[in-house]
């Protein structure tokens, strides 16, 4: 199609290179859904014949519940999802198949696609991301949550904590996700559609009725601009990075804590592995998977900025290689996240022995800086006490407090040295390891949650209802 200006058909490489077919696949439903609100503006301008705006949204229809059933699919000698529809509309109406285009371009078609798309998408990713939190949550809110386990700073027992602070931290992150993609999705608020080529038409649209309809507050200011932004990809592939990394440091918290030793996770059997050669195996491959994730998803962000990096303003061919770098990296971090969620509702957090005694080392400090001994003295004098001690004794032995009568004489005399299982509640700063602050800690974040749960419920609710008004079904969208 479109070779009538040119003396020869596309060269065969270059017409593999130039498709898009595959990727497409991910915005048939978008195509769909703009296809038909464009039709129907045409023919509420008087564009074209209302009668034939008429035939085109019900053969669109038509193409979109046989799409939905699986009927339909998508021809690669096409090109694209722009031609395949109307080249299939046209075959399924006739002449006035030939109509749709008027008045646009496959260049604001392809910028109003990826930007329904990619709302699409992220509001599936602010739910994957809630889910998560509210598994973990959960988990913290459960009686293991109130167990006490080191928290690791290198990688080494630092201070004893709950387990529902380290739970809860890690949700925090989650929703500061959600929040985050919310962010993007409510900036996709303006419509390419009806910007053209580059330059807006000549043709009487109405810019404003198909934005309405799309389900965008408003058109896009600049046609230029319209057709060759990208800032909302370049958006969610950020806010996917970092959801993935925070995923990422949630995995290697599963994958370190079920190392025998370690012991303080047991995965679910659905969510481990064993080798194909040793039968005793319990591998975290799942736990692993997740984790690898963050690496291509970086990968996925810094092509697609290199990509636009240079780019004159107006749409360029470019712009197509990033579709799928877009489509792709979202898709993925929506699975590493749901399974994620999984992951965590399924996970028994444990509570193995100290793995040193030594962890209230602070407390002792800070009781010798309460009568009146300057801090860094108070911290050589510990940690010179400690090595010493070292010598006699192993690390997991308890430090009784007959130990520090003679190397700290400054004690006063109710001291007591925090016995592990009993530090946090030692820590009641704001934010600390105390169980007041831990308990503050989970209702923010659970109300941040439900926030954003609702947040995106309401949208989707919203969006559904303009589907249901053109006539597009949900399951071109991920949903029966």
């Amino acid at each position: 199609m479109l070779r009538d200006r040119f003396s020869a058909p596309l060269d065969e490489g270059a017409a593999a290179l130039s498709g898009s077919v595959a990727e497409d696949r991910a915005i048939l439903g978008a195509d769909l859904w703009g296809s038909v609100v464009h039709a129907e503006m045409l023919g509420a301008t008087g564009i074209i014949p209302k009668a034939s705006a008429r035939r085109i949204v019900v053969g669109l229809r038509a193409i979109a519940r046989d799409a939905a059933r699986g009927r339909y699919h998508l021809d690669p000698a096409l090109e694209d999802v722009h031609l395949n529809v109307e080249s299939e509309l046209t075959r399924r109406i006739g002449r006035d198949g030939e109509r749709l285009h008027t008045a646009r371009s496959r260049n604001d078609q392809v910028a109003t696609d990826l930007a329904v798309a990619l709302r699409e998408l992220l509001l599936g990713l602010e739910s994957a991301s809630t889910s998560v939190a509210a598994s973990l949550v959960e988990a913290a809110r459960a009686p293991a949550g109130r167990s006490v386990v080191d928290a690791w700073t290198h990688t080494q027992p630092a201070q004893r904590v709950y387990w529902a602070q380290i739970l809860g931290s890690h949700a925090l992150r989650f929703v500061r996700d959600a929040e985050r993609f919310r962010r993007v999705r409510e900036r996709l608020d303006a419509s390419p559609l009806g910007s053209g080529a580059v330059a807006g038409t000549s043709l009487p649209v109405d810019r404003r009725r198909t934005a309405r309809a799309l389900g965008f507050r408003r058109p896009a200011i600049s046609s230029i601009d319209a057709v060759s932004d990208r800032d909302a990809a370049n958006d969610a592939l950020y806010a996917s990075a970092v959801a993935l990394l925070h995923a990422s440091g949630f995995a290697e918290e599963l994958v370190l804590g079920s190392l025998p030793g370690v012991d303080r996770v047991r995965l679910a059997d659905a969510f481990v592995t064993t080798s194909s050669l040793m039968p005793h195996k319990r591998n975290p491959d799942l736990a692993e998977l997740v984790r690898a994730e963050s690496a291509p998803a970086i990968g996925r962000l810094v092509a697609h900025l290199a990509l636009v990096k240079g780019l004159p303003i107006g749409y360029q061919r470019d712009l197509q290689v990033g579709k799928p770098i877009v489509l792709e990296g979202l898709a993925r971090a929506r699975l590493a996240l749901d399974v994620l969620a999984s992951m965590a509702a399924g996970t028994t957090f444990l509570a193995p022995p100290p793995t040193d005694a030594a962890t209230g080392s602070v407390e002792l400090a800070d009781a010798l800086v309460a009568t009146g001994v300057p801090f860094r003295t108070a911290h050589r004098r510990v940690a010179v006490w400690l090595s010493v001690r070292a010598k006699s004794h192993a690390r997991t032995d308890p430090i009784e407090n007959d130990e520090l009568l003679a190397p700290f004489p400054e004690l006063p005399p109710g001291f007591r040295f925090p016995p592990p299982d009993r530090e946090p509640e030692h820590r009641g700063s704001e934010g600390g390891s105390s169980w007041r602050s831990v308990a503050r800690l989970l209702s923010e974040v659970d109300r941040r949650r439900r926030t954003a749960s609702r947040a995106s419920a309401t949208e989707r609710r919203r969006l559904e209802k303009l589907r249901r008004a053109a006539g597009i079904p949900d399951r071109l969208f991920g949903r029966a």
